[in-house]
């Protein structure tokens, strides 16, 4: 099944968010986002759902630093900063879309 083109470019942002936390060894994150982007990649509207419940509140992925020896990994945390926006924003933007459709047609646009 083609996914939707903004959908697609959602999973691949999250599978290179994946890849950067796994270099650096945020691996916890990173299978949290492992599972997002597999349910996204069949539709699933639980993907997107599970992406966006991880921002806000103490202990969420935006509260996330990344370290090495003990020192801040300044440009890798911009770089992850960027990423992130570029996802929780294009994720924002189809979970309205997600919840007018189902408000309009009683079913997910996801699937």
């Amino acid at each position: 099944m083609q996914l939707h083109p903004e959908i697609a470019e959602l999973a691949d942002l999250l599978r290179n968010i994946e890849g950067h936390l796994t270099t650096h060894e945020a691996t916890q994150w990173a299978t949290l986002l492992g599972r997002c982007r597999a349910c996204l990649e069949k539709s699933d509207a639980w993907g997107l759902r599970g992406f966006l419940a991880m921002f806000g509140g103490m202990g969420s992925l935006n509260d996330l630093v990344l370290q090495r020896d003990g020192r801040v990994l300044a440009t890798e945390n911009d770089e992850l900063r960027a990423m992130l926006t570029k996802a929780w924003t294009l994720g924002t933007r189809l979970q309205h879309e997600e919840l007018s459709t189902l408000a309009t047609n009683g079913h997910s646009s996801l699937s």
